[in-house]
């Protein structure tokens, strides 16, 4: 089975949808009833270049492109030849939207969340980006074969806004690398060169609104205040892309230069991040599903995350769920995991059991069976393809 998978999003800075597509990239090459087809930008992804088990097909899609009315657009008036032009079995549009009208083999739309619908940021802003977003994503809705969500909660909220029935969208849960066992173990001195030393806490993941980083803010104002000031609040990003009510926060702080902001570290800075840190701090509003929670744990980095969206769903009992707006009882539990022998090492080990009971095999194989429903589909929406249903991992 040939499988087309939108690849676009690789032009530019890695994104948790990008790990996704990576990922599933990855294990559909490793399998013998599969050859994984990417639809490129013009910029093709640079590992998968030269390799025999990964074909390209390179497009005229370029990065300015990327804005919401030239997405609309493109997909609109351009996407189609190209999906024709591409011989494939099954098209599997993963980004959200990208389905044009009149394709003629079955497809799986992926819809990771729905959180510009409601809250635009970016490009969304104005009414055209909003406009062009939402008509993208409902027509793609509808257009689609099969849909499928990361998560339950990103599945009631996609039935909900868009008018689908339940059955009609699928839970394809993400998965998460299990590191090899000196993967992430560098030295205390790997840490100071990323520009700081000791004990720290640690925040992976963008900087807009409903990641509640003046909330992170505001729970270190509080553990400096009560509990000591020699712990380091260490987060990924650069301190210019922090939204209004983070900066007002951040720049608040009397402990602000004990704040480290790290750009972009790479996967093997990143593991030996989690590794080193106290906790990791992800105190979002929104989450469609949130990879850095199962990556943590993964480590071994006990979580504290807000009970909020998706984040229970993919934490279970296996770390600290908050208030996200109590930076009290958010202070406290990062002085709690200052107990190495405790409270630290329980959660810990169930952080690891819990990333444990997700792997990326398993989502590979709920998308390979959402690809053989949509070919069993002889038009998008029929019944007898919104009813099927996909057991895929469940870590509940």
């Amino acid at each position: 089975m040939r499988v087309l998978i939108d690849g676009r999003m690789l032009m530019g800075r890695f994104s948790g949808v990008a790990r996704v597509v990576t990922e599933l990239v990855a294990h559909l090459a490793k399998r013998d009833d599969t050859v994984p087809v990417v639809l490129c930008g013009n910029e093709p992804y640079l590992p998968w270049v030269d390799r025999d088990d990964v074909e390209l097909l390179v497009t005229n899609f370029r990065r300015r492109d990327r804005t919401p009315l030239r997405r609309h657009y493109w997909e609109e008036t351009k996407l189609g030849g190209w999906i024709s032009r591409s011989n494939a079995d099954v098209y599997h549009a993963t980004w959200n939207s990208g389905v044009p009208g009149g394709v003629s083999i079955p497809t799986i739309l992926t819809i990771h969340d729905l959180i510009p619908w409601a809250k635009p940021a970016g490009g969304l802003r104005g009414w055209i980006g909003r406009s062009c977003y939402r008509r993208s994503v409902s027509r793609s809705a509808r257009r689609a074969s099969v849909v499928t969500a990361v998560s339950d909660f990103s599945r009631g909220e996609i039935c909900r806004t868009l008018g689908l029935e339940k059955p009609a969208v699928l839970t394809v849960r993400n998965g998460v690398s299990l590191p090899t066992e000196h993967a992430g173990s560098g030295s205390k001195a790997a840490i100071s060169e990323l520009g700081f030393s000791g004990s720290f806490v640690l925040y992976v993941g963008g900087h807009e609104p409903r990641k509640n980083l003046a909330g992170v803010f505001r729970a270190m104002r509080v553990y400096w205040r009560d509990h000591s000031k020699d712990l380091t609040l260490a987060l990924t990003g650069t301190s210019d892309a922090l939204c209004v009510d983070a900066r007002a926060e951040y720049e608040s702080l009397p402990q602000g230069s004990r704040v480290r902001f790290l750009g972009f570290p790479s996967d093997d800075e990143l593991g030996l991040l989690y590794r080193r840190a106290r906790a990791l701090l992800m105190l979002s509003t929104n989450e469609g599903f949130g990879l850095p929670v199962l990556e943590a744990m993964a480590y071994g980095c006990p979580v504290i995350a807000a009970n909020r969206a998706s984040l229970p769903e993919v934490v279970g009992e296996a770390g600290i769920l908050v208030e996200p707006t109590d930076a009290g009882d958010v202070a406290s539990w990062i002085h709690g995991l200052s107990d190495e022998r405790g409270c630290r090492s329980s959660f810990v080990v169930s952080g690891l059991e819990r990333a444990n009971r997700f792997s990326w095999e398993a989502t590979c194989e709920g998308m390979v069976r959402a690809y053989q429903a949509a070919r069993e589909c002889a038009l998008p929406g029929i019944p007898e393809c919104s009813q099927l249903s996909l057991a895929t991992h469940n870590p509940t």
